[in-house]
């Protein structure tokens, strides 16, 4: 099983015990507060972790900047 975005390209570690985790699917995804799809399980001392996620890249775009400028000026000029 690998997550949906693909943030697992190697075996993952447990950060507690250092032991192989395996990945799991939350079964209180979408309910209440939580936003993870996916959790690593220890298979050695059974401890739960939120899978890493990915780096998030910066907006370089200067069309997308000037349209989110827009948006705010917009949205001061309603006030």
């Amino acid at each position: 099983m690998t997550p949906r975005d693909g943030t697992l390209d190697r075996p993952a570690r447990c950060g507690t015990c250092g032991g192989p985790a395996r990945l799991v699917v939350n079964p209180f995804y979408g309910s209440g507060l939580s936003v993870h799809p996916e959790l690593l399980s220890c298979t050695a001392c059974r401890s739960v972790d939120f899978v890493p996620a990915p780096p998030r890249r910066p907006c370089t775009s200067g069309a997308t900047r000037r349209r989110g400028l827009g948006r705010v000026a917009r949205w001061l000029t309603r006030r």
